[in-house]
């Protein structure tokens, strides 16, 4: 069905802010870039897959400002949009934010459930790394909690 000029318009520029998004963070200006997501956001109301790509790249943008907590809290939302469509490059992201959080069972989780979910070779292998580094870590943390 043909768009008015109007509305094309208006999606041109959104598609606009995402991608002055993506290159923000290229450009490692992530505070920039989540403004640009912000306002790219409300504009895809319908659009999952736009709206997925919006809030994996927030979840990006959080995580190289080390703020973690909103870092899952975006890759969780985009999950929740299309949960059997998940993609092992998200869940990967998401185990490493939960990671740097030291919810090391949280990021055990994300680990292996991103493996068979469309993983590269080499990013599964890192996938299996950062599994046996979070039991390694879980262990130290558990065993500090057995001393007190």
């Amino acid at each position: 069905m043909p768009q008015s000029t109007t509305s094309n318009a208006i999606a041109n520029q959104d598609v606009t802010w995402f991608n002055q998004g993506v290159q923000l963070i290229d450009d490692k200006k992530y505070k920039e870039a989540l403004s640009c997501f912000d306002r790219a956001l409300p504009a895809f109301a319908g659009d999952d897959a736009m709206i997925i790509r919006i809030l994996n790249n927030r979840g990006n943008a959080y995580y190289f400002l080390e703020e973690y907590p909103k870092c899952v809290e975006s890759y969780h939302q985009a999950m929740l949009i299309r949960p059997t469509e998940v993609r092992g490059e998200t869940l990967y992201n998401m185990g490493t934010a939960y990671a740097e959080m030291e919810r090391y069972k949280d990021a055990i989780k994300c680990f292996e459930q991103a493996i068979p979910r469309g993983l590269a070779d080499e990013a599964k292998r890192r996938a299996k790394d950062q599994i046996r580094r979070c039991n390694i870590l879980q262990k130290a943390v558990d065993k500090k909690r057995k001393k007190r």
